[in-house]
């Protein structure tokens, strides 16, 4: 993001705490809820964006794409960029809500509001991507992965924020396109861990139904009969319902030899229909 000009800068008061726009994050550290709201103050001003306005979802695109290269210079994984700028939409919607409250209605309950935005605008915008089949899958395609300190660091941002991050401005001087392209890879990474684990999903879902499905149901049901007339075998739901295997000798049972042909419950030896036909022309 391109550096702020000499020109008076956006400011807006919320209660006791004033809001500066800003056109980036301390280098080190990752981004509060305030650095947040004070890069979008910077995106949405007319003469940032050129001759027409940004609109808020633009603006937003934009900050989650810088938020998301932030975190991934400091070799951490994020949730997706369209997860994040829906986040950003959210903070700042309500950020402009409070601002733009009259003071006819800026009451207890309004300030009780606006100090625990206040309050918590201290503290880290988290986008972590907490899934960790996720995160491991990501981690295997693009080969970053987090160490221990890297877990402490985030650890410490998430609280009281005095860890700094020193190999920040080395990894910063990547070329910007460099950036964007490992982020889009990134991007396609999740997109493939994602399917893989709904596909795992689904799998597991349909192997289940099938198990519940079969208990209690008979070879009879699961194979087609053939009618009692000779003719072709019965495939439809109503017959596999109401009729029961015929294939048994006229008055005697199969002998003993025969008895192995059943696999299962659930199979039926290739050749079984033959055998039985055998024994009846026997």
């Amino acid at each position: 993001m391109e550096s702020l000009d000499t020109e008076v800068r956006a400011r807006k008061t919320l209660g006791t705490v004033e809001y500066v726009e800003s056109s980036g994050f301390a280098q080190g550290v990752l981004p509060t809820k305030k650095d947040v709201v004070q890069n979008m103050l910077y995106l949405l001003q007319p003469k940032r964006a050129g001759q027409a306005q940004r609109s808020k979802e633009d603006a937003a695109q934009l900050l989650a794409e810088h938020l998301q290269e932030h975190w991934l210079v400091c070799n951490l994984h994020t949730i997706a960029t369209q997860n994040i700028k829906k986040l950003i939409l959210k903070m700042y919607e309500e950020f402009t809500r409070l601002y733009q409250t009259r003071k006819q209605r800026q009451n207890q309950a309004f300030s009780e509001r606006a100090d625990r935005f206040n309050e918590s605008s201290e503290k880290l915008f988290d986008v972590f991507c907490t899934d960790a089949q996720l995160r491991d899958k990501l981690e295997e395609y693009s080969g970053i992965k987090m160490t221990s300190i890297e877990w402490k660091f985030l650890e410490d941002q998430r609280n009281e924020r005095k860890m700094y991050y020193e190999d920040f401005t080395e990894k910063q001087e990547l070329k910007m396109m460099e950036r964007r392209q490992k982020i889009q890879c990134l991007e396609h990474f999740r997109k493939l861990a994602r399917e893989e684990k709904e596909s795992s999903k689904a799998k597991e879902m349909k192997y289940k139904g099938e198990e519940q499905s079969d208990e209690g149901t008979s070879v009879d049901e699961l194979y087609p009969v053939e009618e009692e007339n000779g003719g072709a075998p019965a495939f439809s739901l109503r017959g596999r319902r109401k009729r029961r295997c015929t294939a048994t000798t006229t008055g005697t049972d199969l002998p003993l030899e025969g008895e192995h042909i059943r696999m299962s419950i659930r199979r039926v030896r290739p050749g079984f229909y033959e055998t039985v036909e055998k024994v009846k022309n026997c």
